[in-house]
This record gives C-alpha cells, sequence and structure tokens, in this order.
C-alpha cells in the first residue's frame, strides 16, 4: 500500500439481481423488508464480495392461533447467478425486540440505503420505530462486536484486510451513533469525521486486492495499535452520549405489530372468502 490514501468509488450493490435471488427464496412468511448490509453498505467492497441480505418477515397470522409455532429466522447461502448470496431473516416480533435492546444489525438493515423492497407500506413506519428505538443500549452491541472482531483478528494465522476493516467499521458506526444519534454505518465517512484516515487507504487495498486480501506486518501493526484508542472513543462518546438510557417507544413498537398481524389476519379471512357474519368455526 502506499503512503498516501486515495479515495475511491466503492463498487454499488446489484438490487435487480438481489431481487431475483430473493424472489426465488422460500421464506416462512410474507417479507416486508430486505436490504443488502455488509461490506457494500459499509465502505469496502470488493468485486469479489458476496451480497449480504438482511431483512424482516410476517409469518402468517394462523400460526399463532393454532399449535405451530412460528420460526423466529430464515437463512439461506447460494450461488446465484455467480454471485454468492448471504440471507438473513427474522420474523417481526423477534426483529420489534431485538431493536428495543439496542441490536446495532437489526437498526442497520432498516436503515441501510440498499433497500429491495422500497415501495413497501412497512419501510417508513420501521424506520420511524428504529429511529425512536436509538439509545445507549447499543453501546452493548458495538463494544461487544468490537472486541469479538478483534479476537477474530489475532486468531487468523494470516492478517485479512477485512477483519481489520470491520474493527474500524463496527467502532466508528458505534461511537457515531452514540454521539449524534443517528446511523451512519459508511467507514469511508467516519472515518475522516473521527480521524482515522488510514482505514482510507487499507478500503482501498481491500477493493483491489479482494475478499481475503492479506496484509504485511507492518500494516497488520500499524491497524492494530488503533485498537486501544477505538476502544478508548467508544467507551468515551457512550460516557458523554446525550441518548436516553433505553428505547422510550416499547408501547409504539407493540401496537403497530399488533395492527400488522390483523390486518394480514383480514386479507387471509378475504383470500378464504369469509364474511363479517360468518360463524368462527
Amino acid at each position: 500500500m502506499t503512503a498516501q490514501a486515495t479515495v475511491t468509488t466503492p463498487c454499488e450493490p446489484d438490487l435487480e439481481l438481489s431481487r431475483r435471488f430473493l424472489g426465488g427464496s422460500d421464506p416462512p412468511g410474507r417479507v416486508i423488508l430486505c436490504s443488502v448490509t455488509g461490506s457494500h453498505y459499509y465502505g469496502f467492497p470488493s468485486p469479489d464480495s458476496d451480497i449480504d441480505l438482511k431483512g424482516i418477515y410476517l409469518a402468517p397470522t394462523a400460526m399463532f392461533l393454532g399449535l405451530t409455532r412460528a420460526p423466529e429466522g430464515y437463512d439461506l447461502v447460494d450461488t446465484f447467478e455467480g454471485v454468492e448470496f448471504d440471507l438473513t431473516l427474522t420474523e417481526a416480533r423477534q426483529a420489534l425486540d431485538l431493536l428495543l435492546r439496542g441490536n446495532g444489525n437489526m437498526l442497520e438493515r432498516i436503515m441501510s440505503p440498499y433497500q429491495l423492497l422500497s415501495d413497501s407500506d412497512e419501510l417508513e413506519p420501521l424506520r420511524e420505530l428504529a429511529l425512536g428505538s436509538i439509545s445507549k443500549k447499543f453501546y452493548r452491541h458495538y463494544h461487544g462486536f468490537f472486541r469479538g472482531t478483534c479476537r477474530e483478528h489475532e486468531r487468523t494465522a494470516k492478517p485479512r484486510a477485512k477483519t481489520l476493516l470491520y474493527a474500524y467499521r463496527v467502532a466508528l458506526t458505534g461511537i457515531h451513533l452514540l454521539k449524534s444519534g443517528e446511523l451512519e454505518a459508511d467507514l469511508r465517512k467516519n472515518a475522516v469525521e473521527y480521524g482515522y484516515h488510514e482505514a482510507l487507504e487499507l478500503a482501498d487495498f481491500k477493493q483491489e486486492a479482494g475478499e481475503k486480501a492479506i496484509v504485511s506486518p507492518e500494516e497488520d501493526r500499524l491497524h492494530r495499535g488503533n485498537w486501544a484508542r477505538l476502544g478508548r472513543d467508544l467507551e468515551l462518546a457512550h460516557g458523554s452520549s446525550e441518548l436516553p438510557e433505553q428505547a422510550n417507544n416499547t408501547d409504539a413498537c407493540a401496537q403497530w405489530l399488533i395492527e400488522l398481524r390483523l390486518m394480514a389476519f383480514e386479507r387471509a379471512e378475504a383470500e378464504l372468502g369469509f364474511g363479517p357474519d360468518d360463524p368462527p368455526w
């Protein structure tokens, strides 16, 4: 890598291809949100990067009325039209519960700019609920994710650019969220704002060299040398954060989910031909 970082435009995810892949999947319910996350969202994709899709689905209401238990998640990893996809969907109740408990993965999938169902009736209400859920509880997610990424990097035999970038990304996303109350998952933007310009060069290197790019021992020491500062900055952001201790819109989330399930049940009744005066048996 050169001593001077250059700003490179990251690869954009193929949303149409992603929609075709999603359309061929078989989730146990209606998908109400699905977005591209991962390195495409975080600002350091490579041409050989897979496409990470994260979303939320609504299980059929009938599953909650009988003996069948609605599954809380759906996962699919497959190669489609020459591109590897990693799809993770979470049932709406579990998704909102995770959001209220400060799960950054859930916040990021809802707020990602790369939405596959951009005309979904549920997208804007979900985003309003997500913004209302932002609290200091998200510190635990980003702090734990940062420490876990550092440990993962230390365990690898050869130092990879990708895990170093994830350490920067997750810490800086948490710092920005706790300081501003706004989600910014793009490493390139946060690296400039918080003075970690060397991360830009690393992102450019990974973009050119590919997903499995290995850094030199000298580069590895340079970037690992920033871990202590990243950890301190994250702790300081938490300590000085003006965010509420916890989400204050739990009731709003519950009411929205109830209304969503009732509407789904009414649609199912209409499709089966039941009217308002028909007996329930």
